[in-house]
């Protein structure tokens, strides 16, 4: 099998909706109740509370591949059996790379395009992660009551290892901001190569991200299920076999604070 990277949203506690059947829209609390304090027989003024809607709408997302007919007469075991778990895997994949940061044509909308998260700068070019760094990550979401659920960190490969080599404090501490090979400040940290890490700023390139938040608050919405194809036919001249897979989400962040990012780390 090819090396590929881990699927990691339903792991952190991304939620999953399945069967849906068509355009879904989730209440939501915009602007909450104001509660008052009154005198002995006095009313308080209406809370007025604000609502909201999140709609979800299925995208489709599919990948195909032609098998040969001496491929598979040839293989052990069966061709189009591997591509077909191959496929399952890459769609797998598809799906939590848009989750983190989808908003291309005809893509979902991911954490980091979502529109009101938290932002946590690092220079006008970007630099190198720290302490207070990931402090400010946390504080976004907190300030915000929003520092509840399943509660992570996710990030690429080398800002994970810049944070394992990286004192606390420069020059006068002996740990490393990241001194657990899993955890950061008691929150499970995932590095995955779908976290983007060719990001640009300023003079800047090649910079990382770094999300914190509730993953809980990250909902999947699945319109029936991966579908898988094996058609015969269409090549049918020369014998080969095309197997095709579609699957029809969406991804939508339920509340845009319990989500904060920086996304010009520096790792070299």
């Amino acid at each position: 099998d090819s090396l590929r990277a881990k699927s990691i949203i339903f792991e952190l506690g991304a939620v999953r909706m399945g069967g849906l059947v068509g355009d879904v829209a989730i209440p939501a609390l915009n602007a909450k109740t104001t509660a008052y304090w009154v005198a002995e027989n006095g009313a308080p003024t209406e809370g007025a509370p604000t609502v909201r809607q999140i709609t979800m709408s299925p995208k489709t997302v599919g990948a195909y591949v032609d098998l040969s007919r001496r491929l598979m007469l040839q293989s052990s075991p069966a061709a189009e059996e591997i591509f077909r778990n191959d496929m399952v895997q890459q769609i797998a994949t598809a799906i939590d790379t848009v989750a983190i940061n989808g908003g291309g044509s005809n893509e979902p909308t991911g954490i980091l395009q979502t529109t009101g998260i938290g932002s946590v700068n690092m220079g006008d070019n970007g630099l190198a992660p720290t302490w207070a760094s990931v402090v400010n990550l946390i504080k976004e979401v907190a300030i915000d009551n929003a520092e509840q659920g399943s509660r992570a960190f996710i990030t690429t490969p080398a800002v994970a290892s810049k944070l394992r080599s990286t004192a606390k404090v420069s020059g006068t501490d002996s740990k490393m901001i990241m001194d657990d090979k899993s955890e950061l400040f008691g929150y499970k940290v995932i590095a995955t190569s779908l976290v983007p890490s060719n990001l640009t700023k300023g003079s800047g390139s090649s910079l990382s991200a770094m999300i914190f938040g509730n993953f809980n608050d990250l909902v999947v919405g699945e319109w029936g299920s991966l579908d898988v194809i094996f058609d015969p036919y269409t090549n049918s001249t020369t014998g080969a076999m095309r197997v095709t897979a579609f699957m029809d989400v969406d991804v939508a962040v339920r509340h845009a604070e319990s989500f904060a990012a920086i996304q010009d780390l520096v790792t070299t």
